[in-house]
């Protein structure tokens, strides 16, 4: 298997920084590119216990995916994909939309690719609201079975100074 970086991205500021971030990384080492988008797939949306804490935010209410919506969804990050790859000015990238899990498909991903790295954005939260809240990245590190670099605001533009 060739050597490669799955960078995992949601059209977020967070995630395009880290796709400027593994683009760096794939011209200096000279390795591909995998640009993964997964559309969440909520089968049977259930309300959390703790949603209901006095402290927490409302439940974020998911309608279930129904066959169109699916198709729609996927569609768009298709689309996603592409433009973020063109605004990152980042040729040869093979692209990947997938539906489940984000943490879990990525690490899917980088394993059916042999990646040597997983790259994604942090939405830049204290460790007290990571730890309660959940997120994509700090799953992955839970689970990926190769390293995962969760690049932090501002990283894209002090690597580009250096």
């Amino acid at each position: 298997m060739d050597r490669s970086i799955v960078c995992g991205v949601d059209g977020s500021p967070d995630s395009q920084r880290a796709l400027g971030v593994a683009a760096q990384l794939v011209r200096r080492l000279g390795v591909k590119l995998i640009v993964a988008n997964v559309v969440s797939y909520v089968a049977d949306p259930v309300i959390p216990a703790y949603a209901y804490a006095p402290m927490a935010r409302p439940p974020r209410f998911e309608p279930p995916m129904t066959e169109s919506r699916t198709k729609a969804e996927m569609e768009a990050s298709e689309g996603l994909l592409e433009q973020m790859v063109a605004d990152a000015g980042v040729d040869g990238a093979k692209l990947q939309t997938m539906l489940g899990i984000p943490a879990e498909r990525l690490a899917e991903l980088a394993d059916d690719e042999g990646a040597d790295l997983i790259v994604v954005g942090s939405r830049g939260r204290g460790a007290f609201k990571a730890a309660f809240l959940g997120s994509v990245s700090n799953s992955l590190i839970g689970i990926a079975r190769c390293p995962v670099l969760v690049v932090p605001p501002g990283a894209a533009e002090n690597a580009a100074a250096a």
